[in-house]
Parts: structure tokens; C-alpha cells; sequence
């Protein structure tokens, strides 16, 4: 067993040389802000889902190697809605925009709609590839008509590009391969710039009568950015208030509420600020959590030292004494608890996701970081000021109300240790049946939300005949060139694609076979039984050659040059993610039938949040146990006792299976910020355990009893536990009033698993140190009358 006495007093000779040289450590600090908030401005956010996966991963391996072959499948797209797309007005308001957005929006490859289009006709010299609408546009009502029939006779354009009741038409902004990482002359993604341009040009006056509505990564992107930009100061400004209100009602000292928030914001500005200077890039949803744990942390680091600061401060007056006492009696506990949390947070990195490693190391490094400060700068500020009287002079301590209920709860909390362990064993059978509920998901609709106004303008465009929600594609590789084009595989392809569209989720498929039936249906007179593949090999080599021969290039979306691979596009207007693990294995089942000697690629949104879900499922189980595993080697090692550490852990494990319960029970998705949840809330529940055992253990040395070490530790310690983890449900109650349910989400798991955690180590952890004497038998078995 650690000798505590003997650790707090190498921290109080610790504390001396801090206060020695106090002026030059707050030198330092001013200079390490000055560079970090030079830092904060080189801070660049990424909101690129393909930047979710670390390098090397098999599915960015595999879009980049189909993007090398057919080309970059990001898009921008402005979807029209009108009475009538084909009138003069209309078709000129969407030609003027499309040239315009060819024109302005940066690595523009193409620009498709309506009236820019390869559409395929028949002439004397066999096929004519070219724009349906003439320019200029005819205002003649029957050439409009002739226009309109002949788009909807054709299936591949027919709810494709407008839709069939002739309301909604796109324009498609196709792209070119962007480079990993590119900027523009301000130093800002080049994605961004081609997000904000589409919005600017679609958003002029000028077409405001056609109703236009953007999509595309892109534009996603650069709204969740700008979304976020909105939504982080608003929850970030409600944590803090919060914060302030309650450590002004509790400290009732200006010093108690500047100081740790100072310590928040210097923590943060230095790390986040090293990461600008290093030009480390995330999401900026994610970047909350680190956010608000640091807030918390700092605050909770803070409070044990004040408490401390401020009891001894009564005693004696002596504002030196009382400040090397108070690092002396926080300076060890605080450390663990630091310690612990960190490789708690650390656990994140197993799950395979840059935007969770990032969390995980960050808020590891600020974890540690705020320790640092509040045992060497918290000091050091505290340290300005006189004393209270003459030093030596007995000083009367005052108790407030908060103090009487830690004394009441010290001498009361062991009184009914059977109904504490039985109400403890009925929550953990309950959350166990809960625990089998919890579903792994990842989609716009479920993690977001319409509440938010890009979302809500998403699913609105999926729930139109031209739009959809998701995409992903499939790619052939045969062995050989020439292959893709042979009338056996077109025709398997056809079976896989029929296939495909039965599944419950699709909503479009587009491959090859489209180009190929529609020119084999105009070289035979547009005859609609003749939308079919042709029959022979040397029927589909000719085929091919007249559409290149006329111009056509649209069929190099789907079939590359050497005729060894093909590409399918599905399109898919809902999300389930036990349906969308089924279909995608289907497709890989079935593709391998197929074409046995091929390889079968998927690719694609779709794809990526079921990889998602695959590696937050993983990452979860295996973060919660190398966790736990961890914070109980740590304990046992410190308290010297794999028993204390194991014990440590009981109070610990009940919040984390009580998060998981309520996640089922209340139908909450683990998505990619729920996953963190468990994991910090072991990391931070663990902070009060620790400093409960610790104080009780430091007073059972000195007492020899256990009702008595409870009953000092909870007027020493117990009002501390209750601010802190007060501070923290309320810092991370402020995700409650975000607009995104991914944030309320997490708001209601952190504040039900704190809570669960601060009545656990309240009820349960002293219980369980009395009825299993975790420190040894006792020396002194005479109790006060107040305890008998």
C-alpha cells in the first residue's frame, strides 16, 4: 500500500518551488499563449466523410482506384421545381445557370441538364449525339412538346434528368479529381470554394422563380461547416453560463469563477493551437466533445483544489501555508484521476475512425494538460493576495448548508447497505436487458435530424421523383480487356441489376446497360421492344464504335476503355442499417456468382456507413474493455491492492451498462459520437472513486475506523464530488439545446451517466469499502455516539 502521507508531502515541497518562482512561470505561460493563440488561427476544419478513415484503408483504396478509371463521382447538383420545365422561361433560366456554374465553380469537369445533355438520335449516318434543345430555344408550343416526348420516351433519361410529370428537373455539376488537401489562393479547401460558389450563383434573384435547391458533397459540407460555426458558440456560451452560475452561487469569490475558466481556455487555446501550428485538421462536429470536457475538467481540477485551498485557508489564515496544504492534499489524487481519465480517453483510439482518435488524443492531451496547470499555475494565481488575520490566529470555520448534508451523509450512508446493493442489482439485470436493444446506426435523418436546415433540405430533395438520399456504387474488374463488353456479362449485368432494384432501399440503378439499350433502340427506329442488349459481340462492338464515332462520352462513365471494367450506380432514398448490411451482401454474394473470375468493388456513401457502423461497433467494445481494464490495473497498482482495484471498479462498470439501457430502451443509436460516450464516462466517473478511496484511505491510516474515515471523507471530499459532478452534468446538458439530435443525444447520456456514476460512488463505493475492508481489519473499533 502507497504511503499517501509520504506522496502529499513531496507535493507540498513541490508546490514551494511553484510559489518561489511564480513570476517566471507566469512569464512562461504568456509567452506559450501568445504562440498558441498564433496557432488557433492556422486551425482548418475538414468535413470530408472519406477523411473519416484512416490512410490505407481498403474502402478509400477502392474509391480511389475506381475515381482513377471513371473519373471523380463527387458532384454538386441544383434540383429546379417548377410548373413546367418545358416552357422557353424555364429552359432558358436553367441553360443560363449551368453555363454559369461552368463557368465560375473551380474544377468543374461537366455540366448536365435538360438542355445540356448527349441525347442519341438516328440520321443518315447512323447515330447523332446532341443537345435535345436547340439553342436558341424554340418558343414554338409543339417543338416543346416534340422536346418533352422525346426526353420521356427514353428510360434512361425519363426521372433521371426531369421528371416525368415534367416538375423538377437537374443540373448536374459534375467535378474533376481534386487533389487530397487542396486550397485556394486564401488558403481555404477547395471543396469549401466550389460548395459556396454553387450556393452563390444558385441563390442570385435572378432565379429565384425556379425554386433552386443545392446538394452534393460540397455543399453539405460547407453548411455543416457553417452550421457548426453557428451551433458550437451557442452551446459552448449556455455550458459556460451555466458554469459561472453555479460556481458563483457555491464559491461566492470572483478568483473561484475566472480562474478555472481561465484554466479552461488556456488549456484548449494551447492544444488546439499546437494542432494549428502543426496543421492537423477535423470535423467540426467532433470538436465539440474535446470542448466541453476541457471546460469540465478544468472546472472539476479546480474545485478539488479550491475546496481544499479555501478549508485551510479558514483553519489558518496563512494564504502560502494554505495554498502548499491544498496542492499537498490534491496533488496525488488529482494526478490518478488525470491519469486514469487519460487512458480512458486513449481507448478511443481503437476505433478505427480519424474523428474519434482525434477526440481521444486530444482530450487525453488536455486531461493532462489542465492537471499541469492546476497544480502549477492554479497556485500561482491564488497566490496574489493577503492573508486573512495574523497567522497562527485560531480562525472559527463557518458551515454552510452544503457542508451539514456532507456530515449527515458521512453518518448515515452505511445505515442500509441492503437495500444499496439490492436497488444496485436490479438497475444492472435491467440495463443488461437493455443492453442487447442498443442498435448501431449512421444516417442523416436518424443522427441529425430535419431540425437542421441543410438535412431538412436533403430529405426533402430525396422524397422528389429526381432525388435521393444515399448512393453507392459497384465495380466489375475481369481478368481480362474486352471482357466487360461481351453480350454474356452485359447480360449477367443486368441480372445482378434487376436484382438490385428489388431490394427494399433502391430507388435508381444506372449502369452501362442504359447507353447500351437506348442506342440499340435508336438504331432500330426507336422501336421500344428493341431496348435490349444486342445480341452479339460484334452487334455491341458496332454499337460502341458509332456512339464514340458521333462524340458520345457518357458511356466512359460506366465502361472504361479497355473494356475490362464496369460501374453501377445505386441510388437509394432511405436508410436502414440491418437492410443496408443485408443488400450490400447480397451484392457481393451475388456478384461473385456471377462473374467468378471478376472482382467485385463496392464503393460509395452507403459503403461508408456500414463501415462506419462496423468499426464503431468494434471500436466500442474494444475502447469500454481496454478501459476498463486499464483504470483497474492503475488502481490496483496505486492502492496497492488488485482487490481495491477491481472494487474501485463496481461503482464504474453500473454507469456504463446504465448509458447502454437507456440507449436501448429510448431507441438511441450508436452512431460516431455516442461511441465516446461509455468510454469518458469511465474515464470521468473514475475521477470522484479515486479521490473518495484515496481521502478515505489517507484517513484510515490515521484513524484505524471505517465509519469514521466515511464520515471525514465525505465532509472532506463529498462536497466536492457533488459541485464537480454537478458541473459536468450541466456543462454537457448545454448538448441538449442543440438543433442536431446527434448533440441531444449525447447531452442526455453524459448527464444520466454522470449522475449514475456520482450516486454510485456516493451509495455503493462506501459501502463496499466497509463491508469488504478493502484496507485491512481495523485498529480502532470505537465509534463516536453521532454514528452508533
Amino acid at each position: 500500500m502507497l504511503n499517501i502521507e509520504a506522496i502529499n508531502e513531496r507535493f507540498v515541497a513541490f508546490s514551494k518551488v511553484i510559489l518561489k518562482f511564480r513570476a517566471l512561470i507566469l512569464v512562461a505561460m504568456v509567452l506559450i499563449l501568445a504562440i498558441s493563440f498564433y496557432g488557433l488561427k492556422q486551425l482548418k476544419s475538414d468535413t470530408d466523410d472519406s477523411h473519416y478513415f484512416n490512410e490505407g484503408d481498403e474502402l478509400l483504396l477502392a474509391k480511389d482506384y475506381m475515381a482513377s478509371i471513371f473519373g471523380n463521382d463527387n458532384f454538386c447538383a441544383v434540383l429546379v421545381h417548377v410548373d413546367n420545365v418545358f416552357t422557353p422561361r424555364v429552359l432558358a433560366g436553367i441553360r443560363e445557370m449551368g453555363r454559369e456554374l461552368k463557368a465560375k465553380v473551380p474544377y468543374v469537369d461537366d455540366v448536365i441538364s435538360v438542355t445540356d445533355m448527349e441525347f442519341t438520335r438516328g440520321d443518315e449516318d447512323g447515330l447523332d449525339v446532341s443537345d435535345i434543345v436547340p439553342d436558341p430555344i424554340p418558343e414554338d408550343p409543339a417543338q416543346l412538346a416534340e422536346i418533352r416526348e422525346a426526353i420521356m420516351a427514353k428510360p434512361s433519361l425519363r426521372n433521371q434528368i426531369v421528371s416525368e410529370d415534367g416538375r423538377y428537373a437537374w443540373i448536374m455539376v459534375r467535378l474533376m479529381h481534386i487533389p487530397s488537401g487542396t486550397v485556394d489562393e486564401h488558403g481555404e479547401f477547395i471543396e469549401m470554394v466550389i460548395g459556396r460558389t454553387v450556393n452563390e450563383i444558385t441563390g442570385q434573384e435572378k432565379y429565384a422563380w425556379m425554386n433552386p435547391e443545392t446538394t452534393g458533397w460540397p455543399v453539405i459540407n460547407l453548411e455543416k461547416r457553417d452550421f457548426m460555426a453557428g451551433e458550437m458558440p451557442k452551446l459552448i456560451g449556455l455550458s459556460l453560463l451555466s458554469i459561472i452560475l453555479v460556481l458563483a452561487l457555491v464559491l461566492r469569490s470572483i478568483r473561484g469563477v475566472i480562474f478555472p475558466v481561465f484554466l479552461a481556455g488556456a488549456g484548449l487555446s494551447i492544444v488546439l493551437g499546437i494542432q494549428g501550428l502543426l496543421g492537423v485538421a477535423t470535423d467540426p462536429m467532433v470538436m465539440l466533445m474535446p470542448i466541453f470536457l476541457s471546460i469540465s475538467m478544468a472546472i472539476c481540477y479546480s474545485l478539488y483544489f479550491i475546496n481544499f485551498f479555501r478549508w485551510e485557508f479558514q483553519k489558518k489564515g496563512d494564504r502560502l501555508w494554505a495554498l502548499e496544504h491544498a496542492v499537498g492534499e490534491t496533488g496525488w489524487p488529482i494526478f490518478f484521476s488525470a491519469f486514469t481519465t487519460m487512458a480512458s480517453l486513449l481507448s478511443f483510439c481503437f476505433v478505427n475512425l480519424r474523428p474519434v482518435s482525434w477526440v481521444g488524443m486530444t482530450s487525453a492531451s488536455m486531461t493532462m494538460l489542465l492537471y499541469v496547470l492546476t497544480i502549477v499555475l492554479l497556485p500561482v494565481l491564488f497566490s496574489f493576495g493577503g492573508d486573512k488575520k495574523e497567522k497562527g490566529a485560531q480562525i472559527v470555520v463557518k458551515k454552510v448548508p452544503l457542508d451539514r448534508l456532507m456530515e449527515w451523509m458521512g453518518s448515515h450512508v452505511l445505515q442500509h447497505p441492503r437495500i444499496v446493493f439490492t436497488v444496485a442489482a436490479i438497475a444492472l439485470m435491467a440495463s443488461v436487458a437493455g443492453l442487447f436493444r442498443v442498435e448501431v446506426a449512421f444516417d442523416l435523418r436518424r443522427s441529425f435530424g430535419t431540425e437542421v436546415p441543410y438535412i431538412d433540405r436533403i430529405c426533402r430533395i430525396s422524397e422528389t421523383p429526381l432525388g435521393s438520399l444515399y448512393s453507392f456504387g459497384v465495380g466489375i474488374e475481369f481478368p481480362n480487356p474486352d471482357e466487360a463488353r461481351l453480350p454474356e456479362n452485359l447480360r449477367k449485368l443486368e441480372i445482378l441489376t434487376e436484382r438490385i432494384r428489388e431490394f427494399p432501399l433502391t430507388k435508381k440503378v444506372h449502369s452501362v446497360l442504359d447507353v447500351v439499350k437506348d442506342l440499340n433502340q435508336v438504331l432500330n427506329a426507336g422501336n421500344p421492344e428493341s431496348y435490349t442488349i444486342p445480341q452479339t459481340r460484334e452487334e455491341i462492338a458496332q454499337v460502341l464504335l458509332l456512339y464514340e464515332n458521333a462524340g458520345g462520352t457518357e458511356a466512359e462513365r460506366w465502361i472504361d476503355y479497355e473494356y475490362r471494367r464496369l460501374r453501377v450506380m445505386i441510388e437509394i432514398d432511405d436508410y436502414n442499417s440491418g437492410e443496408a448490411v443485408r443488400e450490400l451482401e447480397s451484392i457481393r454474394t451475388l456478384g461473385a456468382q456471377l462473374f467468378p473470375d471478376a472482382k467485385i468493388i463496392l464503393t460509395g456513401t452507403l459503403c461508408q456507413f456500414t463501415q462506419i457502423q462496423d468499426y464503431v461497433s468494434w471500436g466500442q467494445v474494444q475502447s469500454i474493455f481496454i478501459s476498463m481494464l486499464v483504470i483497474s490495473l492503475l488502481m490496483a497498482a496505486v492502492f496497492g491492492s488488485l482487490k481495491i482495484g477491481l472494487i474501485a471498479m463496481i461503482p464504474n462498470i453500473l454507469p456504463a451498462f446504465f448509458v447502454c439501457a437507456v440507449m436501448g430502451f429510448f431507441n438511441i443509436p450508436l452512431d460516431m459520437m455516442t461511441v465516446t460516450v461509455i468510454p469518458m464516462i469511465l474515464g470521468l466517473a473514475v475521477d470522484d472513486t479515486i479521490h473518495f478511496i484515496n481521502h478515505c484511505q489517507l484517513e484510515f491510516m490515521r484513524t484505524g475506523n471505517y465509519r469514521e474515515s466515511i464520515r471525514i471523507t465525505f465532509r472532506s471530499t463529498g462536497k466536492a464530488m457533488l459541485l464537480t459532478s454537478s458541473i459536468l452534468c450541466l456543462s454537457f446538458s448545454a448538448y441538449m439545446f442543440s438543433k442536431m439530435i446527434i448533440f441531444v443525444h449525447m447531452g442526455i447520456l453524459v448527464f444520466i451517466g454522470i449522475l449514475a456514476a456520482f450516486l454510485s460512488d456516493y451509495f455503493i463505493t462506501p459501502n463496499l469499502i466497509v463491508r469488504l475492508r478493502v484496507f485491512g481489519e481495523e485498529r480502532n473499533s470505537e465509534v463516536s455516539g453521532s454514528e452508533r
